[in-house]
């Protein structure tokens, strides 16, 4: 099981590893595992996000418009939560 943090309302949750995405069960905003396309850190972003800076590289990343399941994106493999652009 995963432990993540929502990048809306920060809430930690535990999740399963083979999960693709996930609703917060506090805000219950959809979020979705997204590597970027820099650094190779995977994160939980919203899925009604536009883009996302990294929180690894501090890069803007463009989000794809439709979700696919990717085997490299799943919930065992998240590092870090993404940040919202622009930053607030």
């Amino acid at each position: 099981m995963a432990y993540l943090t929502c990048p809306w309302c920060l809430t930690p949750q535990l999740v399963a590893d083979d999960a693709s995405s996930y609703r917060c069960f506090t805000c219950y905003a959809e979020i979705g595992f997204f590597p970027c396309p820099d650094c190779g850190l995977v994160q939980t972003v919203s899925k009604r996000w536009t883009r996302f800076t990294c929180s690894g590289c501090e890069a803007v990343v463009d989000l794809p418009r439709r979700w696919g399941y990717s085997a490299e994106a799943t919930a065992g493999r998240v590092g870090a939560a993404g940040k919202a652009w622009p930053k607030l």
